[in-house]
């Protein structure tokens, strides 16, 4: 990092709003975290035995919320405002986590997890939209990397948090701190200052619920930003759903072996994300370019070696090449859009982008079942190599990592 970028370190946490909203995420995100312990335990409980097969059924609820639903989030904004939308879902997730305290059926746990995840999808496009016009085109690959490092360290510290909360207090109480959490964060929330953005044209995008849909396919860098993401879900469903099973099952090791692989592909995730942040434009080419090379590298590794240093490795430069590609993506989201549509733009992209891992959690998890881990890694080798036709036509396009 040379010396002209040390001023804009401060700068980004100088501009208006973006400290107030950050925070308000990241607390949201801890109690997260929590809070989704808290239900897994909660799964067990009332079907013990079969606490796996509940949280699958939740996790297709998830999806299809979020591939279904979220792209009615912008016309949602357009309407109500960004701000109230922010908040108002906020308070729907804390009055869902709090009702998770009398929940007595598995129906009950299903109905909830649908108003949860109802409220992401309503959150989280409308929260990234935001944060472009809030710091600028300059700082924001520095907002995204502090922004995947509140996703990996609310993860871990929420899940280690969690772990020592739950074994003293029961797990019931991971549900009342995710309650407040999303409590304070609508509080943050509500101090932020956010610019009105420029009303959408008569009979446009807000009369259109397919608008955001139609420009992901339409303009070649949001296609571009489109297809990372469908990258990015083949490498990560992958250790997302059959790393535990690997190294439960197959390499025969102890359940605390399981946390420390994948936190070491969210530490990779980090501090890739910070370094790639500051690099130069010629820097940020280069990065973009070696990560599909380390992704085939990372699956024919842990394909080929049955050894857990390797996997361990392999999942440091797997969540390297993850947090390089987010921030590519995400860039490619704000330089092809315009601020009256980024609602629109990032709802689109969030429900698209969950549809490649609504299709890599079954290939994964059934895969890895009936053949083994190694299998189901040369699968994902094979689908990544899919991938390079459209990728290598779309480098005609904008180079992406130069934003």
């Amino acid at each position: 990092m040379g010396a002209m970028d040390e001023p804009s370190e401060p700068s980004l946490w100088k501009k208006p709003g973006f400290a107030k909203l950050y925070v308000a995420h990241a607390v949201s995100l801890l109690g997260g975290a929590m809070g989704s312990a808290a239900i897994a335990l909660l799964a067990e409980e009332l079907r013990p035995g079969e606490g796996a097969k509940v949280l699958s059924v939740t996790l297709v609820i998830r999806i299809a919320v979020f591939v279904f639903v979220s792209p009615l989030a912008g016309q949602c904004s357009d309407r109500i405002g960004r701000k109230t939308q922010m908040i108002a879902t906020d308070l729907l997730r804390a009055a869902v986590i709090a009702g998770m305290f009398f929940v007595t059926e598995v129906w009950q746990l299903y109905v909830l997890a649908l108003f949860l995840h109802l409220g992401s999808a309503f959150f989280t496009p409308v929260y990234k939209a935001v944060i472009p016009g809030l710091v600028g085109p300059a700082l924001y690959p520095r907002a995204q990397a502090y922004g995947t490092v509140a996703y990996n360290l609310s993860d871990i510290i929420g899940m280690t948090i969690g772990a020592l909360v739950i074994k003293q207090f029961g797990f019931r109480f991971g549900f009342g701190f995710n309650c407040a959490t999303f409590l304070a964060g609508a509080v943050l929330i509500a101090t932020v200052r956010l610019r009105a953005a420029r009303a959408p044209e008569p009979a446009g995008r807000s009369s259109d619920l397919l608008f955001g849909i139609r420009r992901m396919f339409a303009v070649p860098g949001l296609r571009r930003s489109l297809l990372l993401s469908l990258q990015l879900s083949i490498v990560g469903g992958l250790a997302i759903v059959s790393t535990a099973s690997y190294v439960l099952n197959e390499l025969e090791m102890g359940e605390e072996f399981y946390p420390l692989a994948m936190a070491a592909m969210g530490a990779g995730s980090m501090v890739a994300a910070m370094h790639f942040s500051r690099c130069e434009a010629c820097g940020k080419r280069r990065w973009s370019w070696l990560v599909l090379p380390v992704f085939f590298a990372v699956l024919v590794s842990v394909a080929s070696f049955e050894v857990y240093a390797v996997l361990v490795v392999a999942w440091v430069f797997s969540g390297a090449g993850q947090g390089v590609f987010g921030i590519v993506s995400n860039n490619l989201l704000a330089d092809n859009s315009g601020e009256s549509e980024r609602p629109h733009i990032y709802a689109a992209h969030f429900a698209l982008s969950h549809a490649g891992w609504g299709i890599s959690y079954p290939v994964c998890g059934w895969v890895t079942a009936e053949y083994g881990f190694a299998t189901a890694a040369w699968v994902c080798a094979g689908l990544l190599l899919l991938t390079l036709f459209p990728t290598l036509a779309s480098r005609r396009g904008a180079a992406p990592a130069a934003t």
